[in-house]
């Protein structure tokens, strides 16, 4: 389950962090802000995410890291982060989406029932979208109006990605004007579901309330027919 999310310098300087993220690290958002994320992070797991972070491209792909913090009462925190470089090496940004682990499975589990809760959601949500798209080109986008939801979608998807979601980018994915997305993004954003959180880069993420309604419906399974 996503938690939230932390924005940090290329160094590693935390600049923002999730409320839901800092109550997890045992730990206040005023505590953590300034802070390098090295500093909560367990000595047994520095060198390793040291080399993971320093391979980070620029706008490139993101790493999935699962690794062990530090809590504020001493307790050993483990989480999977999924973080990406956004600008250049020296000035630019260390966006992360943190998540829960899943509990570990029984032995005789097959390797493919092993896929991670994070995982598995997020595949959900792609084929969601892509079963939106495929509709869309066979039958006509103008004959369906779910704007409000593949908003969402989108939206989940680039944070499990630890990707930025704009308005740019929405608008493009959803062939929308940006007047027409701007008013769902205020509906979404006036029933708790979205928030803004950078006003230069026009970037949106979810709510703590979004992100656990959509995983709710993402774990929803279809009903056994009967007869």
């Amino acid at each position: 389950m996503i938690l939230g999310h932390s924005i940090s310098t290329a160094a590693g300087v935390i600049q923002t962090i999730d409320e839901s993220v800092a109550t997890t690290l045992q730990r206040t958002q005023k505590q953590l802000v300034g802070r390098s994320y090295m500093s909560i992070t367990h000595p047994g797991d520095i060198a390793r995410n040291l080399a993971q972070v320093a391979a980070l491209q620029p706008n490139g792909s993101s790493a999935r890291i699962r690794k062990r913090y530090i809590g504020g009462d001493g307790a050993v925190i483990t989480l999977e982060v999924q973080v990406s470089r956004i600008g250049s090496c020296s000035d630019g940004y260390l966006f992360g989406t943190l998540s829960t682990v899943p509990r570990a499975l029984p032995a005789v589990t097959s390797l493919a029932a092993a896929d991670t809760v994070p995982y598995r959601l997020w595949r959900r949500a792609k084929d969601l979208l892509d079963v939106m798209r495929s509709r869309d080109t066979i039958l006509g986008a103008d004959l369906f109006a779910d704007h409000a939801w593949a908003s969402l979608l989108i939206v989940y998807v680039a944070e499990a990605e630890s990707r930025i979601a704009t308005v740019e980018s929405l608008v493009a994915q959803l062939s929308l004007s940006r007047a027409t997305l701007m008013r769902w993004l205020h509906v979404l954003q006036a029933k708790s579901l979205i928030e803004q959180i950078d006003r230069d880069l026009d970037a949106v993420q979810l709510t703590r309330t979004g992100i656990e309604r959509i995983e709710r419906l993402l774990s929803t399974k279809a009903p056994v027919a009967v007869g």
